[in-house]
């Protein structure tokens, strides 16, 4: 990074021009992100993506990625321009991609446009693409700039579910929980309303909002029968996901009453067939699943790729172990429990701290009067390069029996569960 004109620019503007006019690129790169995220659930579980074309006189021409079979941001953005993209610039979030599926190569369609030059957010972590969009613009004669400043960063976070998903079959799983000053989910007897704020419990329903599912194990859904819906928020509520191990969902829970309305998935390695029954003629999808990895890939291929956690301390444990959490939301109160409680996460503590799971990229952030750390999940303490720390052990799946593979995911850009320990705090 460098500081300019009182601006601090990323370095792979600089040699593109100088001064004022790096935050100018920085502005209509900025552009094309707030465009991508308008996509944020229409575009799944292809990548979130936004353009626009920009001339000396300026905007000529924007678009967003709105889902499976729509033309993508750069063919919209380029037909808005029309001939005006001749010797413009296409500023895009994500590379341009290079294969022929539902729409054909963005690739093409730039080249043919006569487009000078393209400014990228970040390189497609697709396989089939991973800087082949790049040489094909640059081999046109095209001067092609991938950002490495502050807005490469969040153009990858916004397309973290589409690259969790094309690489390896898996959603992008975010572990929400409320907890006291001494990391209590509950008090001794189990209650746990409220411990966050008000203000922060309207956070998690724009947190609901914008996921495509929201999960839970059997033992939140028997004990606080909640609806688990987007309330008091713009957005659209998402699929709700119980998991359990021997199908455990009550037939007069509100899941189970309002399946007909919101899509409801039970994820359970067995179930009764009466009670498979009675829960499928009341709306309730049945997905059998052997471990929670192959469970969690079958909620992928269903489309699910963004999904927030919201188990008690058992299942987030076993979640954990296994690798299968991305990211944290941990909303921490000004409130003392005490010892006897359920802890965070219901997981044997490690002989020494460098053996615990470690956070990366922490943002602190207030609502109300709780505190929000948000944080990536390194899988084990030893890959953040901590001294002492052991290296990962392999996955324990709680439904017992070896790991599954995943699903394979598509080549085209387009791309036990256990029941929950302890009560934590939930919206409902």
């Amino acid at each position: 990074m460098k500081e300019d004109c009182g601006y601090v620019v990323a370095r792979a503007l600089e040699p593109v021009c100088a001064g004022v006019f790096l935050m100018t690129d920085a502005e209509h790169l900025d552009h094309a992100l707030q465009l991508a995220r308008l996509g944020r659930r229409q575009a799944h579980p292809n990548p979130r993506v936004g353009a626009v074309v920009v001339t000396a006189d300026g905007l000529v021409g924007e678009g967003y990625h709105r889902g499976p079979g729509t033309p993508h941001a750069e063919a919209v953005a380029l037909e808005q321009a029309g001939e005006r993209s001749q010797g413009a610039t296409l500023y895009v979030t994500l590379e341009p991609c290079c294969s022929y599926g539902r729409t054909g190569p963005c690739t093409e369609k730039i080249i043919a446009a006569g487009v000078a030059r393209v400014v990228i957010g970040a390189p497609d972590p697709n396989p089939v693409v991973d800087g082949r969009g790049i040489d094909a613009l640059r081999a046109a004669g095209i001067d092609v700039v991938v950002d490495d400043g502050p807005l490469h960063g969040l153009c990858e976070q916004l397309n973290e579910p589409f690259a969790r998903f094309i690489r390896e079959g898996l959603p992008f799983v975010t572990f929400k929980a409320a907890v006291s000053l001494d990391g209590k989910v509950a008090a001794a007897g189990g209650d746990a309303r409220w411990i966050s704020s008000p203000a922060s419990r309207r956070l998690v329903h724009s947190m609901r909002a914008a996921a495509d599912a929201v999960m839970v194990g059997a033992g939140t859904a028997r004990r606080d029968d909640p609806r688990l819906t987007a309330r008091d928020v713009e957005g659209p509520d998402p699929v709700r996901v119980v998991v359990s191990r021997g199908g455990d969902l009550p037939a007069e829970s509100q899941l189970v009453a309002t399946a007909a309305e919101v899509p409801t998935i039970l994820l359970t390695r067995a179930i009764a067939p009466d009670a498979a029954r009675t829960l499928t003629e009341r709306g309730v999808e049945i997905v059998r699943a052997v471990d929670l990895r192959t469970g969690l890939a079958a909620l992928a291929a269903r489309g699910l790729v963004e999904i927030l956690f919201e188990g008690g301390p058992t299942l987030a444990a076993a979640l954990l172990d296994a690798g299968l959490v991305d990211r944290v939301a941990i909303f921490v109160a000004p409130l003392l429990v005490g010892r006897g409680a359920p802890d965070l996460v219901a997981t044997p503590a490690p002989a020494v701290v460098a053996e615990g799971l470690a956070l990366s990229d922490v943002v602190w952030s207030a609502t109300g009067p709780d505190m929000v750390c948000e944080a990536r999940v390194v899988k084990r303490a030893a890959a953040a390069g901590l001294p002492g720390a052991a290296p990962p052990p392999p996955d324990t799946p709680p439904f017992g029996g070896a790991p599954s593979a995943t699903a394979k995911p598509s080549t085209e850009r387009t791309a036990e569960p256990s029941s929950a320990g302890g009560r934590t705090e939930r919206e409902g």
